[in-house]
């Protein structure tokens, strides 16, 4: 016979009655009960409860996550304004994301799974800018002069050589003549710089005011600056993604279109690059305005952004 110390609340004891306990006597019975579980035992019971959540959470995830739809033939196309001051026809826009999966894909019908030896495209310009932008028609003027100005400065074609721009200088071990993994000009240094100007979906007239800005700088500047328009919102985060795809730099960043950060701290970002960049050049650095919370550079960044 099983003592009925050691059976659940209203089991069958020797007497052939149910027990009848108290919530406190049901607790101190199932807590003699648990003792005699093997420790060992418990443990692997733990494990698996967590590790079995831990799936049933990431499968949840999973199913209910959005999967972000391809872009559309006409969002890899763009505008800008050509040398007569005149809105051109929409281009395809160059993207080396494309080129790079076609590679890939090349590489695994040969039999390459991994890819090691594809080859990344040549950089056209020194630096590009992305500008997610989402109804942003009244900000964007602003940011845009105050990043051209800066950009046109350090990386334009007349912008001094030698200058502590962040221009990284050709490198001893560079065997191959490639920078930043990207073959680099003779010079050791690529000039130039783009901005791409990705309209999230706008519904404003903030492709307008990015393509009026490029006219009234005029000449060679004008073209410098793309914009790209999203049919449907994708978030900050797709804009971002799709610009990057396109671009045509040697280095690229993001900045948002609220003017929030200062272009004159770009060059310490290149430099943060350059210094921990790996044998191919590849490099990730990220901004941070934390050290200057609660100063007026965060609190107050414009008018615009905090008119109060």
């Amino acid at each position: 016979m099983i003592p009925c110390d050691i059976l659940p609340p209203f089991s069958l004891c020797q007497s052939g009655q149910f027990g009848n306990y108290t919530p406190m006597e049901s607790l101190q019975q199932s807590l003699k009960a648990s003792q005699r579980i093997p420790l060992p035992l418990i443990a692997a019971l733990a494990i698996s409860f967590f590790v079995g959540f831990a799936l049933l959470f990431y499968l949840g995830v999973f199913i209910v996550a959005l999967i972000p739809r391809a872009p559309l033939k006409s969002e890899k196309l763009y505008r800008t304004i050509d040398a007569n001051g005149r809105a051109s026809d929409q281009k395809q826009l160059p993207c080396w994301q494309d080129k790079h999966d076609a590679q890939k894909q090349a590489a695994q019908r040969k039999g390459d799974l991994l890819g090691d030896n594809l080859e990344v495209e040549e950089p056209e310009v020194f630096m590009s800018l992305v500008v997610p932008a989402f109804n942003e028609e009244e900000r964007l003027g602003i940011m845009l002069k105050e990043a051209t100005e800066y950009l046109d400065r350090e990386y334009g074609d007349t912008a001094p050589k030698a200058q502590a721009n962040g221009n990284r200088a050709k490198r001893k071990d560079e065997e191959h003549n490639r920078s930043n993994g990207h073959a680099s000009t003779g010079s050791g240094r690529l000039d130039g710089w783009e901005v791409l100007v990705v309209s999230d979906g706008s519904t404003d007239k903030t492709i307008d005011t990015a393509l009026q800005f490029a006219r009234d700088m005029g000449g060679k500047a004008a073209s410098c600056i793309r914009v790209v328009h999203l049919h449907e919102n994708r978030g900050k985060g797709g804009a971002v993604t799709h610009g990057m795809r396109h671009v045509r730099g040697q280095y690229a960043i993001f900045a948002d279109a609220d003017g929030a950060s200062k272009f004159e701290d770009l060059g310490k970002l290149v430099d943060a690059c350059k210094k921990i960049e790996d044998a191919q050049g590849r490099a990730v650095a990220v901004g941070s305005r934390a050290h200057l919370v609660g100063s007026e550079a965060v609190v107050k960044a414009n008018f615009l952004i905090n008119p109060s």
